[in-house]
């Protein structure tokens, strides 16, 4: 609890606060303004921002040095949204028929990198702004990307990696595509902002969020494979069962036979109840909208708060990106352990759901098949 004037505030209080002070600064200057979006810019120097990544990632800074380093990354990750929104509104015109969301890269996920590698350049990150395509069938997928790589974008392909044709060794199947923006037109963002573009098939995305949601409830790291040997082993198993149904390559370390996959599937889940855990977890959460209507085509910043088993939707107009942006920073630096936010955008609720079902616990699709494998 904290202390707010002459009475005391609940932790859980905090966030509702926030927004709400947020949301009457941004009214009072946007008052009598035309809503139209208004972008951060980067407002630091490439030595800067490389300096604050150093800082943040020292065991031994101070507050005053931290808070002076967080300012920094909050600026050049809010930044990225201009160049986000571009990659992704071209994306969307591309593939219409394609789940596409975009999300500025979590604080938590970045500071954890920062700290995990000591050669980690907070300037050179590749996904502080990412985008998923998301679409039914392997041939769309490389479809989406060839399409892409073949349009007259300004964009700069720096790198690419087929996690399709060599799968991790934790099992995660992907295709990844890091392009450099670049604007004739917002030439202040002809930095080095680079923008993570993700294809993947529904089956693949199942997988990935399942795998997130499960380290989430666990509070473990199976995205980084930190976490349960059995836990992780049984994705990566799963991820082959996956691709031997895509009819593409299996994970590293595991057998390339169908029967003996899903038999050490099944004396896992047998020993851990993974399945049935998930299957809990899918009717566990109660969500809260907390505006009075969905804004379609905005931004949404989700809080999932796994003790309280609460899912608040904050949504956002598109002219709002200011301060969605501004309560989304807020929001994470809070530090409330139980609390896992993420700011994105979306065409539609539906189109959010579809993208993020770990954040609504919608995991039936992979509950469902792996009840019909294990049969």
């Amino acid at each position: 609890m904290i202390k707010n004037g002459g009475g005391v505030v609940q932790v859980n209080d905090i966030c509702d606060i926030i927004i709400q002070n947020l949301t009457r600064e941004w009214e009072k200057r946007m008052n009598k303004q035309s809503l139209i979006e208004k972008w951060e810019i980067p407002k630091y120097s490439k030595k800067e921002i490389k300096n604050a990544g150093k800082a943040i990632a020292t065991p031994s800074i101070s507050n005053e040095e931290r808070d002076i380093a967080l300012e920094i990354l909050n600026n050049w990750r809010s930044a990225h949204a201009y160049p986000l929104q571009v990659i992704a509104s071209n994306l969307r015109l591309r593939n219409p028929t394609a789940i596409v969301v975009q999300r500025l890269k979590r604080l938590e996920s970045i500071t954890g990198k920062l700290e995990r590698y000591s050669t980690m350049d907070l300037y050179r990150m590749q996904d502080l702004g990412g985008c998923r395509v998301i679409v039914d069938s392997l041939d769309e997928v490389y479809a989406a990307i060839l399409n892409y790589k073949n349009s007259r974008i300004r964009h700069i392909l720096k790198r690419e990696y087929d996690y399709i044709q060599e799968p991790k060794d934790s099992g995660y199947r992907s295709y990844h595509m890091v392009y450099q923006f670049h604007s004739d037109k917002k030439e202040t963002y002809n930095k080095n902002m680079l923008i993570e573009i993700q294809f993947r098939t529904k089956l693949q995305h199942t997988w990935a969020t399942t795998v997130e949601m499960m380290g989430i409830y666990t509070k473990s790291q199976l995205k980084a494979s930190i976490g349960d040997e059995d836990v992780l082993r049984f994705f990566v198993l799963v991820s082959s069962v996956f691709a031997k149904m895509e009819g593409t390559p299996i994970a590293p370390n595991t057998i390339d036979d169908f029967n003996t996959l899903i038999s050490e599937i099944r004396e896992i889940d047998k020993k851990l109840y993974i399945v049935s855990r998930l299957s809990a977890l899918s009717v566990a959460i109660n969500h809260v909208n907390e505006n009075t209507k969905i804004k379609k085509n905005g931004y949404y910043v989700l809080q999932l708060n796994y003790k309280k088993k609460l899912l608040k939707i904050n949504s956002f107009l598109k002219s709002q990106v200011e301060l969605a942006t501004n309560v989304y920073n807020k929001i994470e630096e809070t530090n409330n352990p139980n609390l896992d936010v993420v700011l994105v955008s979306a065409t539609s609720f539906e189109t959010l759901k579809a993208a993020y079902p770990n954040y609504f616990t919608d995991i039936s699709g992979f509950v469902d098949m792996m009840r019909r494998i294990l049969a």
